[in-house]
């Protein structure tokens, strides 16, 4: 008697590895993409918080009268409009860095001084065209932290977020349908949201 594995055996072997592979394998990157959007949110997180503590720390985005560049103020990783990695000396305050998603631009950042009455911000935009519906980036904009930032306002405007402060972000209130409480239209709420996170 032979000992061995016949052919139809070693066939039938294959076919339900292949079977499982097909329902591992897009699971596997589903997670994957999962990961890259919870780190893009964390990454929007952390600069928010550490560009406002850069800011409570020194008073300004331009110390001694200098700009800050991206590596006083942040550990986040961002990169110039070019998709090439922000270096030493590229300031704070202009141009737009990005906060990259899937390995493209995905969320422009620039820090603004205090100038008279306008408190120093943060400005958050999306870029720009839109990107893919199924990438990482429309995912990520379409995320509920990162549409509260893009969407927030500090008086300056969309996607301002105010530093140096501990309260949320805020955005206009919705218009009342038929609300006779004696409520300001166009009033500050906070949606929960804060600064740091």
């Amino acid at each position: 008697m032979k000992k061995g594995f016949t052919m139809i055996e070693l066939i039938f072997v294959i076919v339900i590895l292949g079977i499982l592979a097909s329902v591992a394998i897009p699971r596997l990157a589903a997670t994957r993409e999962d990961a890259e959007i919870s780190t893009t949110i964390a990454n929007l997180r952390t600069l928010v918080s550490e560009a406002s503590a850069y800011y409570v720390a020194h008073g300004t985005f331009s110390p001694g009268g200098n700009n800050a560049t991206w590596n006083q103020v942040t550990n986040v990783p961002l990169s110039t409009p070019n998709a090439e990695v922000v270096g030493t000396g590229d300031t704070a305050t202009a141009p737009t860095a990005h906060l990259q998603a899937g390995r493209e631009n995905c969320i422009g950042v620039r820090l603004v001084n205090k100038n008279g009455n306008t408190p120093a911000h943060i400005v958050l935009t999306s870029v720009t065209p839109a990107p893919n519906a199924n990438s990482v980036c429309a995912q990520v904009l379409a995320s509920e932290p990162v549409a509260a930032y893009l969407r927030s306002t500090s008086g300056n405007g969309a996607g301002t977020v105010a530093v140096g402060s501990s309260t949320g972000i805020y955005r206009a209130a919705p218009q009342p349908e038929n609300n006779n409480r004696g409520t300001e239209t166009g009033a500050p709420t906070t949606n929960g949201v804060g600064v740091g996170g």
